[in-house]
């Protein structure tokens, strides 16, 4: 594998906030005023729970197993507890409705929601009159108090730049990607393709769609190999396709090809250690979780104002700095993996 250059641009600029809990608050931020969309009546008790339910994309990944502990140490901060409720797929819009309609019987005093489809629930969050938080989706501010995310726009630009910087030559690179129906995974691939292909001598290929599904990626990926032997790099746009590409990868033996991911987790970073995969877009899911239901606690206790964006903080991980001591503690706040 030949020797990548070192990237350090986006690291520190991540790492900060990554006090995780640090962007928790934006009580420094200017407010904004708070959505005015009419609320028909809710299905919600209007007896005070002391719950907020959390809602992610799936249960599928390790990144919502580190969003919901961020979530719980938040609430228990303020003497709330958490609803944690999800679908095995991520692209079960219909699930996670009903999943919204089932803690409005059992009663929350907020939602924290990572909509994997907009279309399929929008219609009833307007509906309700607790507050709504979204984290890590695209939801219309009239449905939601406040959005809290990366910007995977931006995110995913930073990789391209990696691998432009990587790749000075130029060349064909792929995007493989999950569902095409989520508005979050379509900002990570435009993004990428995007600042990739302003660049003279750079080609992007896809998305190719796997549905999240490992053997699919696995094919897909096999099939992208043979088709297009010219082929440079490969990003992946969440969890489940990084690491399907990268077992792939790691069966034919392909160490001449620059693989970025998104998210992380002990295996991706197992990758990184062998020299599979050259690196990943870490979003602090444990501050993502933290900073939604501390906004979703206070806007269920009467606060009025929220900025109707809040920026969650991100890191390039790469095989330059992954070894540094605080990427490690970035990458395992809880002190439960044995990196090195």
């Amino acid at each position: 594998m030949k020797k990548l250059k070192k990237w350090n641009g986006i690291v520190l600029a991540g790492i900060m906030a990554l006090s995780l809990i640090g962007c928790a608050n934006s009580n420094n931020e200017t407010p904004a005023e708070t959505p005015t969309a009419n609320k028909t009546e809710t299905l919600a008790t209007s007896e005070k729970t002391m719950t907020i339910g959390l809602i992610p994309q799936s249960t599928l990944f390790v990144f919502y197993d580190y969003v919901q502990k961020g979530a719980t140490d938040a609430a228990s901060e303020a003497g709330y507890t958490i609803n944690y409720q999800g679908t095995t797929t991520d692209t079960d819009g219909t699930g996670q409705r009903k999943i919204v309609e089932d803690m409005l019987v059992t009663g929350i005093d907020a939602l924290a929601i990572s909509a994997t489809n907009a279309d399929a629930v929008s219609d009833l969050l307007q509906s309700l009159d607790i507050p709504v938080i979204a984290w890590d989706c695209d939801l219309d501010s009239s449905v939601v108090t406040t959005s809290v995310s990366v910007d995977h726009y931006k995110a995913s630009s930073a990789v391209a730049e990696y691998m432009i910087q990587n790749c000075p030559d130029g060349g064909k690179f792929a995007v493989i990607s999950t569902n095409a129906g989520n508005a979050v995974i379509q900002q990570r691939e435009k993004g990428f393709m995007d600042t990739l292909t302003k660049k003279e001598g750079f080609e992007c290929i896809g998305p190719f769609y796997t549905d999240g599904d490992l053997e699919k990626t696995a094919n897909t990926t096999q099939d992208l190999l043979l088709e297009n032997s010219d082929l440079k790099g490969i990003f992946m746009v969440n969890e489940g396709t990084t690491e399907g590409v990268c077992q792939t990868i790691k069966n034919e033996g392909r160490n001449d090809l620059l693989i970025f991911g998104y998210d992380t987790s002990e295996a991706l970073i197992q990758y990184v250690y062998d020299g599979v995969l050259q690196g990943m877009v870490y979003q602090n899911p444990y501050g993502l979780g933290y900073n939604s239901v501390k906004q979703a606690i206070a806007a269920a206790n009467g606060q009025a104002e929220f900025p109707e964006f809040i920026e969650n903080d991100y890191v390039l991980v790469t095989s330059d700095n992954i070894h540094d001591e605080n990427i490690i503690k970035i990458l395992d706040p809880l002190g439960s993996m044995n990196l090195k």
